[in-house]
This record gives structure tokens, sequence and C-alpha cells, in this order.
């Protein structure tokens, strides 16, 4: 008699004996298939066949020597098994459904088979490496599982067919186990023994995570497990297996939330689902260790929710505890869980009182939520409110709670939290639910209705107010013979005043209704019709009211947005982007700006930097989402216009977005219209209408449309030239004609566009080839073209208008771009200005110089007239000229030298051919076969002009680079300031002398503009600028007038650049307009400083503390300006690293040293920068312990100590040099904030994770010395000191390991 029960239990202790000497180890494929076929013949006869003592044995053996068979003989093994099990089943229930017979006769089969079963099964799926390597399977990858080694194939890899024949077997177990088996076997520890053999092979396979993804298995398995809850009891091995797999095996997590919810929707296992939940509420997730305990169990969760909301709402009361939970997954987890009950109870047809409280109480919870400590439960919180508000229903009433909470979120820490905070404004923003007025959400219309709907109100409640006094009136005569009067009257009052205090209540629970002139509407005596329309009106007023807090929240929030905008976390700057553009899509007011901010993003690097590629990666898809937010917006045709009308659409959006636009703005939307350009995202039917817009004469346009056009025609022509080149004369009639007089704006663009015919204005690399220029050398054109004309008359009209400067200087730049002799034209310009101002020339000129008069072009000398009073707008505009004319000489000198130079270069190697056969006839001597007669006169007349015009070019310009270089440098010396018939040679004087009487002049523009002039000139000559350097560096510090100050301050770093050695030993003053009482120049010199440090023109020399200070300025611009310089400067060899002593000195010392609070940000902003290299770490460490022996001040020393705490500590060396050098810290340990932070430092060093034993031994020697040097330098004992060093450890590891940090744990989708 086969007993199950023994049979597995001797499987479990090692192999059953087999009864024959039989083995399919050794023998060929050929044999055992035929013995496999031979069994299967006669298991597929009569299942009943593996009571056969010889049969049984043969089947054991097979599942016995399972690792030796052929892998394919291996699943058709299995199949026979199974195959017999199925004629066994098919014979029980025939048995039980016939009267009279026995069917406890199947129950040794039905023992037999399952024993054969799990017996292969099991060393299946043990062996399945083994045999993997017999015969790989094609396409195998390797997959590690939870039972066996990392990398080993599975079993269905190796056998095919296995994992089929593994579903067919559970398919005939779930129709087994729908059999009553209590009446095959005699007892129920039987039955369950045979039972608990398959309920152990579905364990066995879902442990293996292949399995667990194969949908059809999973459900087969599921099946028969419910069959098993629902037929024989199942319910507690159920709980346990589940709670098991959840415990150890994180693939199964969400395949038990599937079984669970089958056994609870189609197999009545409301109990199961109960238990399993009440089990996970039990626990208490406080292990730090324990990650994958929560995890699974969070998981399990939120799948559960999903697929049976209604299985977890009835064990919520339970599962709220793990709100508290130490486990921040397990919070997020229930914050999930309770997002999506709130949703399934928002949806049920009947809203009973009790599910709209529970909604209430789901609300207030997520709204606590949003203050948990840990940043991935705030940012599961907001994805929670992303879907609780996508989803059909809209809580209108939570709504603006959810809101305020969201735009709060928004300067949270965390930028993973700021990043879902952004995705559900734009949600919110999405799915509001104010849909009239075409679901637009501008204030102005929102206001206008809502002013209009209370009127309409007050209006009624007037009309309202008479008929009811009326009525009363009528009343009141009718009860004048009425002896209770009083009475009556009494009661009325009573009744008035009772109304009156009912309507003070409702006014102070509504008190956003009365600020908007809402009404309480008594619509007592109005007829049904009316008092209907007036229910409609205040229901409208309360939408509209609504409405327009909405909208009030979002603009809130903007200014946050518009800063995230400019976040280093891309993904916050690509949220910031789309809700902006869904902004735009609803018309909210405000968005505009988001839009144009957006459009610096362009000059995002997409090259790779120290991010690595997903740094590139990631600025790449921030342009691309940039490019395709204007396509959007802007440039996408509508399906419902023509083709003519998306034309002036796309034209009129794109001038739209020069309305009002900066200059940094516009410079930035140039880029981005040049790459939409470039890619051809713009079709020359746009062009043409900007053109014609442009260009309209008909009837009197708006001059910013006019403007608009050519604004963005010049920002197209960047990379297309041919717009320029199609049609100057457009450019020129409508420019530089009238149009072009009266706009002087106009004017501007104009010669901005027209500079595109000589180069582009891009700075980008490749621009000029993108515009189609090309490698083609670009030609200047002759002065006597029609351009010139009209650019002289621009900057010769007489206006006394700010905007004539901008357009006077673009037309000076179209000058010098576009003629061939653009100084000429330049001359000519400024002797007529000259003119209006000469008599004053005089008064300036050097005593006795002839030539300091006007003598140009061969003009003979004149007597200067008497000195006479000038309109300061003509003088002026003459030193706003001439100033701009000296920088454009020296950029037309550098142009003349680099052409120069090139076409040296390119003369070179003909001209070493050329002499290489003179030196070779030179060199030997003339042999029989000379020179032909016939060609040498022509040969030598060809190579005397080559010759000519070499020499002529060396005349000019020498013979190597240097001597070009040497002349160029000899013009801009001496001849541009100094020479006799030098435009300009006058004018040096006469700036001289206006800086110099600033006091005399009383225009303030004419100073401003002269003091840029004069550092101009400065610009062109050394002995120039050294002469006037002290009046220069004068007005930087006297100067009244800030424009004059922040125009010194460029200046001297434009000067820097042109004459170093000049700024050498003034260098200080660079720094000193830093703390000048104006922003604006504050901020300049900030710039300018950056600049030259960063490009390495001026060597910093204890003066970043200088620098540093600005990180604690008032202004943000200011601040962040200077955030910005150090981010920079720290990735230039240690920069930061190697004047961190100076910084520290400047910012502690001395009486312009900063707080100790603005000391403490600063630093701990800095050591940011050397935190992550531990060799700069060590030697900080080491520097900042000498620094105390040199001083002997208390807020020094505190100083120095707060330097060390931020230091991370990492390294053994690191601790090592910090006890190395306590000699040169002890005494200074009395001061308690001093020992506050190098107790800090060791419990940092402490915390940094599981420390080696040396280190370990170095920490606790180092606190031992602390101790005793405190208590030394403090004259107390060890004991009194104690209870502050512990408060003092407690504290600084309370702050270590705070629970906000942004750690490596996994956010859970």
């Amino acid at each position: 008699m086969f007993n199950l029960h023994e049979q597995l239990i001797s499987l479990q202790e090692g192999e059953p004996s087999v009864a024959t000497d039989f083995t399919f180890d050794g023998i060929d494929a050929v044999t055992a298939k035929r013995t496999l076929n031979g069994l299967t013949d006669k298991l597929v006869v009569n299942g009943e066949n593996i009571n056969d003592a010889a049969t049984f044995d043969k089947l054991m053996c097979f599942a016995r020597d399972l690792a030796a068979i052929d892998p394919r003989l291996v699943a058709r093994g299995l199949d026979m098994l199974v195959s017999g099990f199925e004629n066994q089943i098919k014979q029980v229930a025939t048995t039980l459904a016939t009267p009279g017979y026995d069917p406890t006769r199947h129950a040794e089969a039905l023992d037999r088979y399952a024993f054969l079963l799990q017996w292969t099964v099991e060393r299946g799926e043990s062996t399945a490496s083994q045999a993997a390597g017999a015969q790989p399977a094609k396409g195998r990858k390797r997959r590690g599982n939870a039972a066996g080694a990392a990398g080993a194939p599975t079993v269905a890899e190796v056998a095919p067919g296995w994992k089929g024949k593994l579903q067919d077997l559970y398919v005939a177990v779930r129709q087994l186990l729908e059999l009553p088996l209590g009446r095959v076997w005699n007892s129920v520890p039987e039955r369950d023994t045979f039972i608990g053999v398959f309920t152990r092979l579905a364990h066995k396979a879902m442990e293996n995570p292949a399995y667990a993804k194969d949908g059809d298995l999973q459900r087969v398995l599921f099946d028969a497990l419910c069959v098993w809850l629902q037929n024989y009891n199942g319910l507690y091995g159920l709980v346990t297996m589940i709670t098991q797999n959840l415990q150890h095996y994180e693939h199964l997590s969400e395949p038990m939330a599937a079984l669970v919810q089958l056994a609870y929707e189609a197999y009545g296992g409301t109990q199961l689902a109960d238990e399993v939940l009440r089990d996970i509420a039990g626990k208490s997730f406080t292990s730090v260790h324990d990650k994958s305990g929560p995890k699974n169990a969070a998981r399990f969760l939120v799948r559960l929710v999903q697929l049976a909301p209604k299985a977890l709402l009835r064990q919520m009361g339970l599962l709220i505890r793990h709100l508290d939970s130490d486990a921040h997954i397990m919070r997020s987890a229930v914050a999930d869980v309770i997002g999506h009950l709130t949703l399934y109870l928002a949806a049920q047809d009947e809203q009973t009182e009790i599910t709209k409280n529970q909604i209430g109480e789901y609300f207030d919870i997520i709204e606590q939520r949003f203050q948990d400590a840990h940043y991935l439960v705030r940012a599961k919180v907001l994805q929670v409110c992303q879907f609780v508000c996508s989803g059909p229903a809209k809580f209108p009433k939570r709504r603006p709670k959810l809101i305020d909470l969201i735009v709060g979120r928004l300067e949270d820490k965390a930028s993973n939290v700021r990043k879902h905070a952004i995705r559900a404004l734009s949600v919110m923003l999405e799915t509001h639910p104010f849909s009239l007025d075409g679901a637009e959400l501008r204030v102005e219309k929102l206001e206008a209705s809502l002013d209009k709907i209370t009127n309409e109100l007050a209006a009624m409640t007037a009309a309202a107010a008479k008929l009811q006094a009326r009525t009363g009136a009528g009343e009141a005569d009718s009860r004048s013979g009425n002896d209770d009067k009083g009475d009556a009257d009494s009661e009325s009052d009573n009744d008035d005043k009772s109304d009156a205090d009912e309507a003070d209540d409702d006014a102070t629970a509504t008190g956003d209704d009365a600020k908007d002139g809402s009404h309480d509407f008594d619509n007592a005596g109005l007829s049904p019709e009316t008092a209907a329309k007036a229910m409609h009106l205040q229901f409208q007023q309360r939408y509209y009211r609504d409405a327009l807090h909405f909208v009030y929240q979002l603009q809130e929030a903007q200014p946050l947005l518009l800063q995230l905008l400019g976040s280093k976390t891309k993904s916050e700057v690509m949220e910031a982007m789309d809700y902006f553009v869904t902004a735009v899509r609803f018309r909210v007011d405000g968005a505009q700006a988001g839009i144009r901010r957006m459009s610096h993003l362009i000059w995002t690097p997409s090259s790779g930097s120290a991010a690595g590629d997903n740094g590139a990666e990631e600025a790449r898809g921030v342009r691309t989402k940039l490019i395709a937010a204007y396509m959007q917006l802007y440039l996408t045709p509508s399906d419902r216009l023509s083709d003519g009308e998306n034309t002036n659409r796309i034209a009129r959006n794109l001038i739209s977005l020069t309305f009002g636009a900066t200059l940094a703005e516009l410079t930035s939307l140039e880029e981005l219209i040049r790459t939409l350009m470039a890619e051809g995202k713009i079709s020359s039917a746009v062009v043409d209408k900007l053109r014609s817009v442009y260009g309209y004469t008909r009837q009197q346009l708006p001059p910013a449309q006019r403007r608009g056009a050519i604004i963005i025609l010049g920002m197209l022509a960047q990379a297309n030239r041919a717009i320029v080149t199609d049609d100057i004369d457009l450019y020129l009639r409508i420019g530089l004609g009238k149009f072009g007089h009266q706009d002087l704006v106009l004017a501007k663009y104009t010669c901005m566009i027209l500079q595109c015919l000589g180069s582009t204005r891009s700075k980008r690399p490749g621009a000029a080839a993108a515009a189609g220029l090309g490698e083609e050398e670009i030609k200047r054109l002759p002065m006597n073209n029609p351009i010139f004309d009209g650019l002289q008359r621009i900057m010769e009209e007489p206006r006394c208008d700010s905007e004539w400067f901008p357009a006077a200087e673009q037309a000076l730049n179209a000058i010098y771009a576009l003629g061939e002799k653009p100084d000429a034209l330049a001359a000519r310009v400024v002797r007529n200005q000259a003119k209006l101002v000469q008599g004053l020339l005089a008064t300036c000129s050097p005593a006795g110089g002839a030539d300091d008069s006007m003598d140009v072009d061969g003009e003979e000398p004149h007597e200067p007239p008497a000195a006479k009073l000038v309109d300061p707008w003509d003088l002026t505009r003459l030193v706003f000229i001439v100033g701009h004319i000296a920088i454009k000489e020296i950029v037309l000198l550098e142009s003349v030298e680099a052409e120069l130079k090139r076409r040296k270069s390119d003369d070179e190697p003909q001209r070493k051919k050329r002499a290489s056969p003179a030196t070779s006839a030179k060199g030997k001597p003339a042999r029989g076969r000379g020179r032909k007669p016939g060609r040498n006169a022509d040969d030598m007349q060809v190579d005397s002009d080559s010759e000519d015009n070499d020499d002529e070019l060396n005349q000019i310009a020498g013979t190597t680079e240097d001597e070009i270089g040497d002349i160029i440098s000899a013009i801009r010396e001496r001849e541009l300031l100094f020479g006799t018939k030098s435009v300009l040679a006058l004018f040096g004087p006469l700036l001289v002398h206006i800086c110099k009487n600033l006091g005399k002049f009383s225009d303030r523009l004419l100073t401003v503009h002269a003091t840029a002039a004069l550092a101009k000139f400065m610009c062109i000559s050394s002995s120039f600028c050294e002469e006037n350097l002290p009046l220069l560096l004068a007005l930087l510090q006297r100067a009244k007038s800030p424009a004059i100050r922040a125009n010194v301050s460029i200046a001297l770093g434009d000067i820097t650049v042109c004459f170093n050695n000049l700024i050498g030993e003034n260098v200080h003053y660079l720094y000193g307009p830093l703390h000048d009482s104006d922003t604006r120049v504050k901020k300049t010199t900030l710039m300018v400083l950056t600049h030259l440090i960063l490009n390495g023109m001026v060597k910093v020399k204890g003066q970043l503390g200088e620098m540093a200070k600005c990180l604690e300025d008032k202004d943000p611009r200011v601040a962040d300006t200077a955030r910005l310089f150090f981010g920079e400067l720290a990735t230039k060899d240690n920069a930061v690293y190697n004047n961190l002593p100076d910084i520290i000195s400047s910012l502690s010392v001395g009486a312009n040293a900063v707080n100790e609070e603005s000391f403490a940000r600063i630093m701990r902003f800095l050591f940011d920068f050397i935190k992550e290299k531990d060799r700069q770490t060590d030697n900080v460490v080491e520097k900042l312990c000498q620094r105390f022996r040199n001083t002997t001040d208390a807020r020094q020393s505190r100083d120095i100590a707060y330097c060390m705490a931020q230091l991370p500590f990492k390294s053994e060396r690191s601790v090592r040099r910090l006890l190395d050098g306590m000699p040169c810290y002890q005494d200074k340990l009395a001061d308690n904030a001093v020992f506050k932070h190098f107790a800090e430092i060791a419990s940092k060093a402490r915390s940094h994770g599981a420390q080696k034993q040396e280190t370990k031994t170095l920490l606790d020697e180092y606190e031992s010395k602390l101790k005793e040097a405190r208590a030394k330098a403090t004259g107390e004992d060890d004991d009194q000191e104690q209870p502050e060093e512990s408060e003092a450890k407690r504290q600084s590891q309370a702050a270590q390991h705070s629970d906000d940090s942004e750690d490596d744990d996994e956010e859970m989708e």
C-alpha cells in the first residue's frame, strides 16, 4: 500500500529507494525515448496502470535521473505524467458521478501521481542549470531567480514545452479540486496531504520570476488556489503563502494582489482579503535595514486598490496606522491607496452622507501629508492629487485648498517634489471646472461677467425690497384697527432682529461673497420665473467668483514657476515649460511672461559637460521641447482656416512676440527664430507676409506692427541672407526713407537687417554657414551705393530723441560692415555734426595747434570762431558718434590685420614655389639643355608681375605675421588719436575737458555719453589710456550719476582686455563698485568681473572674498549672478579650493567682515564645491587647523570651526589630520560654539556608513582627547562637561540623520 505522507518525508530527507536496477543514466537517447514511449502508452490507456510496480519504479527512475536525460525528453516525460494524471481525473469524475462505485479505489493512484509530479517538477527546477550545459536553448537570456543562483536559466528556457505542461497540469488540478475529494480519501489528513503537494508546487512555480510574468500560467495557478480556498478550507494556508511571498519575493507583490482580487471577486474570498490586510496592518516596519518588506507590502497595497478597491476599503481603518510608520514607502503607499479610494467613492452612483464624509476625511489626510518629513512621500502626495483631480469628479470645494498646498510645494527643497508640484498645477489647470466662456481664464473677462451678474442681482434685490415694502404697507393698513398691534410689532421687530443676525452669520461665513459684491437674495413674494432666474444668477455669481479665485492662485504661483525655468534640474524646467504652454492655451494672464522667459532656454548647451552624456541628452531635450512649444503655440496651422488665413495668423503671432520684449528676450528670440528657419519650420509665404506688413503704406499702420515685422525679418535673415538681398529697395524705401525718419526704432532695426548683407550678427559657431554665406569671401559695397546715403541721413537726423542713439549706432555698424571705405563716410558725418559745435571745439583745442581743427580730406584750415554756447543735444550726438567710431575703427583694424594675414598665408605656398626654381638655378651651373628662348620673356614678365604684387604687399604689411601685427598696432597707437589727418585727433581733448568739468555741464545725457566716449578712446592707445586713467578712476569713485559709474566699470573691463599691464597695479579698483549703493552699478561690476576672471584676463589675488559677499546681496539678481560665477569658477582648476583661505579671511576679519549668519550661509555654499574631493578635504583640514595658531579673536575661531564642520570627513586621513592638529585648536575649545562644531565633526565621521576598525579606533581616540582638551580649556571636570557634549552630539546626529535628505531610496511609481 502506497503511503504518500511517508514517501514525501523520504523525498525531503533524500532520494527514495527504487526497487529496480534500471537507470536512465548512461543509456542512449533512443533507448530512453523508447522507454518513455512504452510508459506513456500504459498511462494513456489507463491511468490506474501507475499502480503497477514495474511501471511505477521506472517512472521513479525517470524522476531520479532527470539531470541525465536529454532536455527534449524531459518535457516529454512531464507530458506523459500529466496525460496519465488527466486520465485518472476523468476516471475519478466518472466514479463519483456513478452511484454504487467506490471512489476510494482511486486514492492510491492519485497519491502516486502526486508523488511523481512533485519529485519530477522539483528535480527539473533544481537541475535546470545542469541540463543547460547539455543543449542550450536558442536565443536564451540569462535571468536570475529568487531560489537559485543568479544567472541560472529556468526550465522553460532549457526544456521546450516545460512551462506549457505545467499549465496543463494545473488545469487538471483545478478540475480535480472541483470534485468532492472527501469521498476519495477516508480521512481529511490524507486528502490534505494530497492537495498540499500541488499547493507547494504552485508556490514553487511562483517563486520563479519567469513564471510569474506569464499571465496564462499565473491565471491557471491562481484559479487552482482559489478553488482550494473555496472548497477545502484553504484560507489560512493561502494567507500564509501570500504573506511569505510578500516578505521574501519582490516580484510577487503585484501577482499576490491579483490573486487576492480573483479570490475576492470570483470565489467569494472576502475573508482572504481581510486576513491578508489585517496581517499587513499589524506589521511594524521599523528596521532601517529591512527595505524589501515595506517595499513589497506597499506595492501589494497599491496594486490591490487598483484592482479591488472595495476589498481594501473594508480594512482602511487598520491600514491607516501606517501613516505613522517609520518606513516612508509605507506612508507613500497609504497616500496612494487613499487617492484611489477617493476616486472609487466619488464614482459611486449613490452618494450618501457617509460616503461624502469619508471622501472629506481622505482629503484631510492628503492635505496633512503635504507636510510629511520625507521628500518621496510629499512627491507621492502630489502624484495622488494629479490622478484624483484628473478623474470624472472635479471636487470643486476641495480644489482651492489643494492648489494652495501645491503652490507651497513649488518652494520645496527637493527637486523631485518641485517637479511633481509643477505637474500637479498643470493638471489642475487642464482639468479646471470653469468651462463656460470657452474655458478661458482671463481676469478681465471674468471680472466683467461677475460685475454684470452682481449688478443684475442688485437690481433684483432692490425690486424685491420695494415689492415687500408695498406689501407690508398694505398689511399694516389692514391691521390698523387691531388691538394687538403693539405685540405684533414687537414680534416683528424680534423676527427682523433674528433675520438680521442670521444674515450677519451668513456674511461672516462667506466673507469672500461680501467682498465680491454678492447679496443674500430673498425671493419671497417673487413670481416663480423671477425666483428661478435669481437662483440661476446666484449660481453664476458663485461660479465666476470661484473662477477668479482660481486664476488668482495661478498668478500667485507664476513668479515661482518663472524661477524654476532657470533650475539646474532639467526635469523641473521641462515641467515648467509644459505649464506655461497650458496656461497660454487657457489664456491665463501673465502666462506670456513665462513663454518669453522660456526663449532663453535656447542657449542651453547641448554638448557634453561635467554631467556627462546624460546632461547633454537632457539639454537637447530642453531645446527640442522649447522648439516644439513655440511650434505648437505660434506656428502650427489650424485645420479650420485656409492657407492664406493660416499664413496671416502665423505672421501675426510672430510679430506679437516682439511686443514689449526686452533686449535679452529679443536676443534669445532671434536665436530661436533662426533655428526654426534653419530647420525649415517657417515657410516662404510667412516671409512674404512679413515683408508686406513692413512695406504697407496705404493706410496708417500701428508702429509696433511694422517694427515687429522688421525685427522678425532680421531674425530670419540670420538663417537666410536672401531675405535681405531679394528686396533691398524695400528696406531703403521704408526703413531708411520717410517711415524710418518718423520712427527711429524702425530705422534702427532696418540698419540691423542691412548688416546681414556683409556678415552675420550671430555669435554662434557656424552661423555664417547657416545663413547661406559658406566659405565665400563677403565683398564690400562701394561708397556711392544708395544704402550709405540713407544711413548718413539717419545719422544726421536733427532729432532730440533718445531713440536716435541706438539708431545712429546701428547705422554706423552697417557702414563699417558694408562699406569699402567706411572711415571716409564716418569722417564726413563727424565733420557735418562738428560744424554745429565748432566754437566749443576751438576752446578745447591744444594751444597753437593748427592741426587741431577738422582737417579732413584736404580741407583748408581756418581760424576758429569765438567760443559760444551750443545746444547740448548737438554736442551729445557728436561725442556719441566719435566714441562709437573709435570702437569701430578698432574693429576695422583688427579685420584688416586678419585679412592681411590670410592673404599672406594663402600666397605663401605659391611664393615658395616660384622661389624654388630660382634657388635651383643659382645653385647649379648652366647646362647645355638651357631654357627655350621663345618662352623666357613671357615667363619673366609673369614672374615679374607676381613678384611686384608680393613686394607691394610686403612693403605695406611686412614679410611675417608678427610684422603685420606690429604695423597695425603702430597705426592704432599713434595714428588714430594723434595723426595729423585723423578724424578722431581733435576730440580727445574735448572729451577730457568735459569729463574733468562734469559740474559745468548740466545736461546729464551729455556727461554720460562723454564718459563712455572717453573710455572708448582709451581702448585705442595705451599712451592716451595711461594719461587719462587717473581721471577715469576718479570718475568711478566720485561721479554722482550711477550710469557714469556703471559705464566706467565696463570701461575698466575693456581696458583690462586691451592693456592688461596698465590695470595690473590698479586691479583693486575693479572690485570697488561691488560695494556701490546703486544696484545697477553693483550688478554691472559683478558681470564685468565674472567675464574677466572666468576668461583668465584677471588673476585673483585675494579679492574673491569681495565677490563672495555678493552672495548675500539684498537684490536677488546680484546674488544669483554671484552664485553663477562661483559655480563656473569651481570648474576652473580648483580655483575655489585655492582661494578658500583668502575668502575666509576677507569674510571673517576686518572692518568689512560679514556677520556670522551671513558667513555661515556663504561658506556652506562654497564648501559644496570641494566636498566631493577627498584629497582637497584633507588639505583643507590641515590648513584650517594651522589657522587656529594665528588667531586670538573668538569670532574668527568660531568661523574657522564652522568651516571645518562643513567638511565631510569620509576618509581616515581627514580624521587623522584633525587629531594631529588638535594642539592648534585645543585652547579654543573653551568657546561653546567651537566645541559644538568639533563634536558635530565626530558625529558626522561616525555616520558615514560602516567604518573600518582603524577609523573607529581613531575616532574613539579623537573623542577622548577632545573631552580632555575641553575640560582643560574650561577648567572643569569631565563629568560636568559631559551633559553639554552629549547634547551637542545629539543635535548634530539629529541634523545628520534628517529624514528629509535626498537619499538613494527608490520612488514607488
